[in-house]
């Protein structure tokens, strides 16, 4: 039995990412470093640089760099 509303929500929140990710509803986006080309994939993640598998681009620390050229998100643009 769910005790409260906050662990049905979070419940919920955590079965529907799973279903859209599953479905191929939502899929996350790859990001190249424009300078240097190197390609940040979320299903990979950066784990030198201590960013998981199945990190968005958007939830990787403003701080990060390019593992190759050290620059920083501001140089990536999505990939067509």
């Amino acid at each position: 039995m769910i005790r409260s509303r906050n662990a049905a929500a979070r419940i919920f929140s955590e079965f529907w990412v799973i279903l859209m990710e599953k479905k191929g509803w939502c899929q996350m986006k790859k990001y190249v470093c424009e300078p240097c080309g190197y390609v940040y994939d979320p299903e990979v993640g950066d784990p030198d640089s201590g960013i998981a598998p199945g990190t968005a681009f958007e939830d990787i620390p403003e701080d990060w760099l390019c593992p190759i050229c050290g620059l920083g998100k501001d140089v990536f643009v999505v990939m067509e």
